[in-house]
């Protein structure tokens, strides 16, 4: 096949080229979305870090291959080859038997382990080769120039991104691949006709097109071999195999999966009494990406049962101690706390879940099964995270907040779930659910209880601090207890008076609960019912109150309150837990030995490894013989200094790059309320204006531009904490819109770096053009999971400013190369 870009300029064939890496690059990153959906559900969430790493490996490879292996391969080929590769690697990810639980003593894991990588690598291996050899041929050519095919890479990653979330709804993660590989021969038939040659046109054109209708038979009636498999460990997978287990619904939206299975063995009560006087009701199971097992209860709201059963309940105390009250439950599920509400005489409930699927089964699937709960006269149910709803309020709204406890229990040692970003218990959300309250009103927290102290603590330590940050005694608003599995936490607007202290006392020796904190409280009331061997939870809140600060430092978990730039609240990983984590590793059926903190390391190490074996090796190898065919002249010393450049300038806006997108990202899933929506838009943004700033990046100083950058990064961790809490209350459509607006000059700037650093190159030292893609590659791979291990740790400002000090770097080695160059960038 000749160049697509001749010396005559074919603008028809440059148009065709455009659009076609514009395709393929919206195939990549609707495949990369649909990954990490797929990661989420078959596995756990921390996997799902693997496809954005996994997506800049292969694209990294694929710079190091250019960089080695110089010549150009058929654009039309390498389309086929990543749309073949996407389909491949689901199935290799689908069938392979990997079991994370078990990898530290089968030794076949580490393989498994292996060839998920390669095989989830390859199709953005092929994506890399076709975009990097376009990149490459346009900078040898006087017609084309290689920010037009940058901005077209950007550009159609951007329409990707926003296209991912109707494909994820209509056709779930699986189907979302299939159309990947279809959006990759669309790409390919763009490149085929191209071709001059009509045979070879037609030929390649006919077979592409072929594959595309196979493609759209496969979405009209999927096969049964695209059927998704899990973990043996997810609940769903271990649900079914009860006797009577009836699998009676599966969808997905772009958010979750969400299925529903009928079994006699259903029974999820958390914290119901002993001496409740009642049989457990029939219930059926949902569950979001195969776990996280929510009952849907099979009572209707006003009968007699319903009302027993609430009353042995720990949140029934909320309605003792404030009856007849407007209720709000935020996260609300599928329902348990609105029919406790009801059953026990809230004047109104209004109940706000996420989560649109689990509404529907709810109200129109299940509605009969309810007694019509989602459908009831004193319920409102609104579609919308429980922080933006509370955020949009008007003060003194409700008597009572409850917030849902509608996630499974997940052992501390586990950290199965450590890397997951939640917005409900922070600092902030709980300040946010006290405004809400009226002047007498209680909000009301259940978490489950945990050995040792760890989820509970932490949510009574972001209690406290809620009440402080409000001018409030906490040691005079708050009350907790404790069931045989629960910690229930209650915080009131104004200081919990006697009367209230001795309904509690009542209602806890009524159903034999513990208490674990009022104030007042006296040593003969701790430990009466649940026996520990010492009052261990009144001890450590006891503390928390009387010095908090003291006691997180000290305490063997990291328990500190979370909060909006630090929102982890599974992650309780101190430094301290090394050596007892890797005493017990291969020795406990925990998967990861103690916290999620070591997956990602674990996985550190594995992107640096592939990373130094795919992209630096060949690079490093092409770079001795380079240097041992110049000798030790001052020429190829020179270059060995233009190449340290192209390393600092490279490496520094690749680092930068993923410090900057990620953190955004997961700061502005509080502001559009679902991980992948946020991740859509904020890439979407950033990569759309990236690439209109690559198009444009000739009318600009490259080192203003750069400058400009490193500024407005810095800027945006001291400007998002407001902006935020000031976009939260407003409609959907004006987060939207707003977000897009705050993102866009940043985007726009983050679009500059490459395209013009790529043009210095080509024009300075164009055989370095495949070694810049290579390495900029190489930096993005480690700092998607970088970004990630320093959010964890110090937050998501910490993160951005790390982004701008790397763009820093960048600019100093810009400068520096134009000083030596003599020519103005």
């Amino acid at each position: 096949m000749r160049p697509v870009y001749t010396a005559r300029g074919n603008r028809l064939h440059q148009a065709l080229s455009y659009l076609g890496v514009g395709l393929l690059s919206a195939a990549t990153l609707l495949f990369e979305l649909a990954l990490l959906r797929l990661f989420a559900v078959q596995q756990f969430y921390h996997f799902a870090f693997m496809a954005v790493s996994l997506a800049l490996l292969g694209a990294g490879a694929s710079g190091s291959l250019l960089s080695v292996w110089p010549r150009r391969r058929s654009p039309a080929g390498l389309s086929a080859a990543f749309a073949a590769a996407a389909l491949g690697a689901y199935l290799t990810i689908n069938y392979l038997p990997f079991d994370s639980f078990s990898i530290t003593w089968d030794r076949r894991q580490l393989l498994y382990l292996a060839l998920y990588f390669l095989a989830a690598a390859a199709p953005f291996l092929f994506g890399g080769l076709l975009v990097g050899g376009e990149l490459m041929a346009a900078g040898r050519s006087p017609a084309a120039g290689s920010h037009r095919v940058y901005g077209a890479n950007l550009i159609g990653s951007a329409l990707g991104c926003v296209g991912s979330l109707p494909a994820l709804d209509t056709f779930g993660a699986e189907g979302a691949v299939v159309l990947a590989a279809m959006l990759g021969c669309a790409a390919g038939i763009c490149f085929a006709l191209a071709v001059p040659s009509a045979p070879r046109r037609a030929a390649a054109t006919a077979a592409l097109a072929a594959l595309c209708a196979a493609g759209t038979l496969a979405l009209a009636h999927p096969p049964a071999a695209l059927a998704q498999r899990l973990s043996p460990y997810k609940t769903l997978p271990v649900l079914a195999q009860a006797l009577d287990a009836r699998h009676t619904r599966s969808d997905w939206d772009a958010s979750a999966r969400l299925d529903v299975v009928e079994s006699s063995a259903i029974h999820v009560l958390p914290g119901l009494s002993l001496r409740a006087p009642v049989a457990p009701p029939p219930q059926a199971g949902l569950m979001l990406d195969g776990d996280n097992l929510m009952p849907i209860t099979g009572l209707a709201p006003g009968s007699p049962e319903a009302a027993r059963l609430a009353g042995y309940l720990p949140n029934s105390l909320a309605y003792h101690l404030r009856p007849g009250g407007r209720t709000l439950v935020l996260e609300a599920g599928t329902g348990m706390d609105v029919l406790l509400a009801l059953a026990l005489g809230a004047e109104q409930v209004t109940a706000v879940e996420d989560n649109a699927l689990v509404i529907a089964t709810v109200r129109d699937d299940y509605g009969a099964f309810t007694g019509g709960l989602y459908t009831h006269p004193r319920v409102t149910v609104v579609n919308r995270s429980g922080r933006v709803f509370a955020r949009g309020v008007a003060p003194g709204s409700f008597d009572v907040v409850i917030v849902a406890l509608t996630d499974t229990h997940r052992p501390v040692t586990s950290g199965a779930y450590s890397l997951t970003e939640n917005y409900l218990y922070t600092v902030e959300a709980f300040g946010d659910y006290l405004r809400a309250l009226d002047q007498d009103g209680l909000l009301v927290v259940t978490r489950w209880l945990q050995t040792p102290p760890s989820e509970c603590a932490r949510t009574f330590g972001a209690l406290a601090a809620a009440l402080a940050g409000q001018g409030r005694d906490p040691a005079a608003h708050l009350l907790a207890f404790r069931t045989t599995r629960t910690m229930t936490m209650i915080a009131s607007a104004r200081p919990l008076a006697g009367d209230d202290i001795e309904r509690t006392r009542v209602f806890l020796h009524e159903r034999a609960f513990d208490g674990v904190y009022f104030p007042g409280i006296q040593a003969g009331e701790l430990n009466r019912y649940n026996i520990l061997p010492e009052p261990a939870y009144y001890r450590l809140f006891a503390s928390i109150l009387r010095d908090p600060e003291a006691t997180y430092a000290s305490y063997h978990f990291d328990i500190r309150p979370p909060t909006d730039d630090r929102p982890f609240f599974f992650h309780f990983f101190k430094w301290r837990q090394t050596p007892e984590i890797l005493a017990t590793l291969g020795r406990t059926w925990q998967p990861f030995g103690g916290s999620g903190f070591f997956v990602l390391i674990a996985l550190l190490a594995l992107v640096g490894l592939a990373s130094a074996l795919l992209i630096a090796g060949p690079l490093l190898l092409q770079a001795a013989r380079a240097r041992r065919q110049e000798g030790a002249t001052a020429r190829g010393e020179r270059e060995g200094i233009a190449r340290a450049r192209v390393v600092l300038y490279f490496g520094g806006i690749g680092l930068a790059f993923l410090f900057v997108e990620i953190p955004l990202a997961q700061r502005f899933i509080l502001v559009l309320g679902q991980p992948v929506t946020a991740l859509a838009v904020v890439l979407f943004t950033l990569l759309l204006f990236s690439g209109l700033g690559s198009l444009t990046v000739r009318r600009w100083p490259l080192a203003w531009g750069m400058g400009a950058l490193v500024m407005l990064s810095g800027l945006y961790p001291l400007a998002l904490a407001p902006l935020v809490r000031w976009m939260l209350g407003a409609p959907e459509a004006v987060r939207v819109g707003l977000t897009v607006l705050a993102l866009a000059p940043l985007g726009y700037l983050m679009g500059l770096p490459f395209a013009g650093g790529l043009r210095v190159v080509e024009t300075q030292r164009p055989g370095l053009v495949p070694w810049a893609w290579a390495i900029n590659g190489c930096a993005s791979v480690m700092s998607a999971v970088l970004a990630t291990l320093l959010a964890l740790s110090w937050g998501f400002s910490a993160v951005l400013w790390c982004g701008a000090l790397a763009y820093g770097v960048a600019l100093i080695a810009l400068v520096s190369a134009s000083r030596a160059s003599g020519v103005r960038s």
